[in-house]
């Protein structure tokens, strides 16, 4: 998915989009019919599909489907001005008009459809028609990414001629700058769930891209540029984005690296920085070709799992296959509208390594990358969808879920197969209580992390992370050792003031993704375990004990290794190998 081919960049993001529009019929689509014919696809999922097939259109394919898009575009303006309790206007409006000026862009609008659309759009209210809006102060208190997905739509209203967005914003925009870290760019949505960063910068970016030069442009601009080094690096060594929170593993993960790096490596060129634009542009093409696996199955997964679309393995509620394949597509539509094809690729941050690098501490994440491979700790996860500790292994060229992707949850907040037990799990320490329980640190909140860099090179990163609070229980500190290189990791941990009778580490074992199953073959002091031509393989000097019991996270199925040690000062070794 490179320009090393010399296919333009937009063209692979038409090749895309056109994969994520033909996972619906144009049956579905113009009976507005979900994947199973028993609902209705809604406006959020219906204004996607707008947008997707804009781009299609802009881009010279799909023409004989113009009436069907001036169909659509007329549907979802009827729909859009009637008052309704759920938000998805709020989503709606920034889809329905950036199809609109696609489609300008591309001289395809003709000017009866246009009076009738402009004559519905400029109905619109937005304290009567978005639910996510300052009403008084408490509400105002509430604000987060949604209200800028409304506001990104308004400011496209504005360009379009229909509305003065002067005291909307007047209104929101202070309240929302409030929630960027002023040191990072990142936007904390409750909970801080990684992803709702990255969307949020993408549309702030959208607002600045058609123009908007307002009393916030300035400060806006500053938080996208610092935003953008946190894309750079906190990409994996597969080129994925980071685990944690809501919405974790969908495609359009990826699609918003592509969309936030295009738009920044159009910036630095515009600045003469062309070593750091081509960086972008090489975060941008290796994401989307992480996910191409998962785009080439029939028919194609909006998560990264192989299970039946209809099983909901891995996904939230408001994650169903019909908003969120389409989704990918949209904000690959971005990427699309924001790529400057003349800008060659360097080898970005995610290729070389050298690094490790700490999210502020309401993301409570480290990511540390050398050698080709990368890890990624979350030193204070949210139960409710991860667990502490060491919840990703990634090497360039490896099944992501193979070794670990993101970690496994007790939680409920995503479906599971109802055959497999939930369990907070991640690559970590345990150890026995004198009242004989083991207790893993996995399952731990409310904890104090600090982190010591020894080491960073391309080659080789070593570092410390040291947790203190109250819950954890028999010691009263745990210090994680890592060591990263071509070799793979080398980890190992120790207790401070310990009271306990006995050391293990836990390491979750890939049983399957959901149609593909690996073998797992067990041997003295190590467990390998394989996937087609591609081998995990834990090695320890110790006793290794495998869990009869299959559990769940949003990639697949693993039984769980405790490896038993006398030692105070336990350690293994992680590797990833072609087989």
């Amino acid at each position: 998915m490179t320009e090393e081919n010399n296919v333009p960049i937009r063209v692979k993001y038409l090749d895309l989009m056109e994969k994520a529009f033909d996972a619906y019929t144009l049956e579905q689509i113009r009976g507005r019919k979900s994947a199973d014919g028993l609902r209705e696809l809604d406006l959020h999922a219906y204004s996607r599909l707008t947008t997707v097939l804009s781009c299609l259109l802009h881009g010279g394919r799909r023409l004989h489907l113009l009436s069907l898009w001036k169909q659509m575009m007329t549907e979802c303006c009827h729909e859009i001005v009637q008052p309704r309790p759920d938000d998805m206007a709020d989503f709606a409006i920034k889809e329905m008009m950036f199809s609109l000026f696609i489609m300008k862009d591309a001289s395809l609008l003709g000017d009866v459809e246009l009076h009738q659309w402009d004559r519905l759009l400029i109905q619109l209210d937005p304290y009567v028609n978005y639910r996510n809006v300052a009403k008084d102060e408490a509400s105002k208190k509430k604000l987060h990414n949604i209200n800028i997905y409304n506001m990104i739509g308004e400011f496209l209203r504005e360009q379009w001629g229909l509305t003065d967005t002067k005291d909307y914003f007047a209104e929101h925009w202070p309240a929302q700058i409030q929630h960027f870290d002023t040191e990072t760019g990142m936007y904390r949505d409750p909970g801080c769930p990684m992803l709702y960063d990255i969307t949020t910068r993408c549309h702030v970016q959208m607002l600045l891209e058609f123009g908007y030069k307002g009393p916030y442009a300035n400060q806006l601009d500053h938080l996208l540029r610092l935003g953008g080094n946190v894309t750079l690096y906190a990409q994996s060594a597969a080129y994925e984005f980071p685990y944690g929170g809501r919405s974790s593993q969908f495609l359009f993960n990826e699609a918003l690296i592509a969309a936030n790096a295009e738009y920044e490596a159009k910036r630095f060129f515009s600045y003469g920085d062309h070593v750091r634009a081509r960086k972008f542009k090489r975060a941008a093409s290796l994401a989307v070709e992480s996910v191409v696996r998962w785009l080439d199955m029939e028919p194609p997964r909006h998560l990264k799992n192989r299970f039946p679309i209809e099983s909901k393995h891995g996904t939230e509620p408001y994650g169903y296959y019909d908003k969120y394949m389409i989704t990918f597509g949209a904000f690959i539509g971005m990427a699309y509208w924001f790529a400057q094809e003349d800008i060659e690729e360097y080898a970005c941050p995610a290729e070389t390594g050298g690094y490790v690098w700490r999210a502020p501490d309401d993301f409570h994440m480290i990511i540390a990358n050398a050698g080709g491979y990368s890890v990624q700790i979350d030193s204070l996860a949210n139960l409710a969808y991860d667990a502490t500790g060491l919840g990703r292994l990634h090497r360039a060229g490896f099944p992501t879920e193979l070794a670990l992707s993101t970690p496994l949850s007790a939680g409920e907040y995503y479906e599971i197969n109802s055959d497999l037990g939930r369990v907070h799990a991640t690559m970590g320490p345990g150890w026995s209580l004198p009242e004989g329980e083991v207790f893993y640190f996995s399952r731990c909140t409310d904890l104090k992390a600090s982190l010591h860099i020894e080491k960073e090179s391309k080659e080789r990163v070593r570092f410390t992370v040291t947790y203190h609070g109250n819950t954890l229980r028999g010691c009263r500190a745990v210090v994680e050792y890592y060591e990263l290189s071509a070799g793979g990791l080398i980890y190992s941990y120790s207790l401070v003031d310990a009271e306990v009778s006995g050391y293990f580490i836990q390491v979750p074992l890939l049983e399957s993704n959901g149609e593909q199953h690996t073998v797992i073959q067990q041997h003295e002091g190590s467990i390998e375990v394989t996937l087609d031509s591609y081998r995990y393989r834990v090695e320890a000097d110790c006793a290794i004990v495998l869990s009869a019991n299959l559990y769940g996270n949003r990639n697949g199925a693993y039984r769980l290794a405790a490896l038993q040690y006398q030692v105070p000062r336990p350690s293994l070794k992680l590797e990833l190998s072609r087989v």
